[in-house]
């Protein structure tokens, strides 16, 4: 990676934030068929910033900040700047730092994940305070809202459920999106993180030798956060949506883990692949297994359930 400014880099990071711009500004239409557009959003800044360094990661953002600006207003523009431009640029940033004195290393993985992880909690917390997020109220919302696109799409008034009678399931997902959003988005920053390292290494422009990802070390601490975020969700008012925040924050590297602990775990096994994959179908149909999965990954970081197994960069 480069950290040389020339008009190359800065044509490089102009170009990567109008990519980004049009991949966030896809969701627009509505379908979920756009999803895999819009969370690879902050991919273009990632691989500007990993390639050609932190200054075109910082001229693709501000080129994103403004594009949005001038085609969806404010706050498109202050949600791609808090989901994409800035934890683009403060984790490429940690992928090309080196610390340590005497044998200096890269800056590991695991806390990368981690700080990803702490950002998207700042952020999630911004977004709630700046639209006054309560979960009666938005419970209200939501149901009237849904009830109006009923009325307006023709079904008849004695069809149409009752409110009372939704409003205990609303309710429940809405307490829901404070943790599913930092958690969410911290895997797909990860995960966009990784895909931009092998890109840009393709092009012989990133110094820093590849990690076996499943090896990756999160601290013990995180766990007790996610413990006591968990625990304080059930509280009403802000003090739940602040342990939600917290809970949905620490869940996502402590998934990660889980998921390297069960790569490690059978790799030794000619069925490793199905046994995955019956893993990750699980995971994506039931949220009680990504939990399961969090769990695992915070036992390990207590009892070291992959110690002795060998780092492996083949990514089988």
């Amino acid at each position: 990676m480069t950290s040389k400014v020339s008009v190359p880099s800065i044509m490089i990071g102009i170009g990567a934030g109008l990519v980004s711009a049009l991949l966030f500004a896809s969701l627009i239409g509505g379908s979920l068929l756009t999803l895999p557009l819009f969370v690879a959003a902050p991919l273009p800044l990632m691989i500007a910033g990993l390639g050609w360094g932190s200054h075109a990661a910082l001229v693709g953002g501000f080129t994103a900040l403004l594009s949005l600006q001038i085609e969806l207003g404010t706050p498109a523009a202050l949600l791609h700047l808090g989901s994409a431009a800035l934890p683009a640029l403060i984790l490429t940033g940690l992928v090309a730092r080196v610390v340590g004195g005497a044998r200096p290393q890269w800056f590991p993985i695991g806390r990368i994940a981690t700080i990803a992880a702490v950002v998207m909690a700042i952020a999630t917390l911004a977004g709630a305070l700046a639209i006054g997020f309560d979960v009666a109220e938005t419970t209200r919302q939501v149901v009237a809202a849904f009830h109006e696109a009923l009325v307006s799409g023709g079904t008849p008034a004695t069809d149409l459920p009752e409110a009372m009678a939704l409003e205990p399931f609303v309710r429940a997902s809405v307490r829901l999106m404070p943790a599913f959003f930092p958690a969410f988005w911290t895997l797909v920053l990860v995960l966009d993180l990784v895909i931009a390292a092998r890109i840009v290494r393709r092009t012989g422009r990133m110094a820093r030798p590849w990690e076996d990802l499943a090896m990756l070390e999160v601290s013990p601490w995180l766990g007790l956060v996610f413990a006591a975020g968990f625990a304080g969700a059930f509280l009403s008012g802000s003090l739940g949506v602040l342990a939600s925040i917290a809970a949905g924050a620490a869940f996502a590297p402590l998934f990660l883990v889980g998921m390297g602990v069960l790569t490690v775990l059978t790799r030794p096994t000619d069925m490793r692949w199905i046994l995955r994959a019956t893993a990750y179908g699980l995971v994506l149909l039931f949220p009680i297994a990504a939990l399961v999965m969090a769990l695992v990954g915070l036992a390990d970081t207590h009892l070291g359930l992959r110690r002795g197994a060998r780092s492996d960069t083949d990514p089988t």
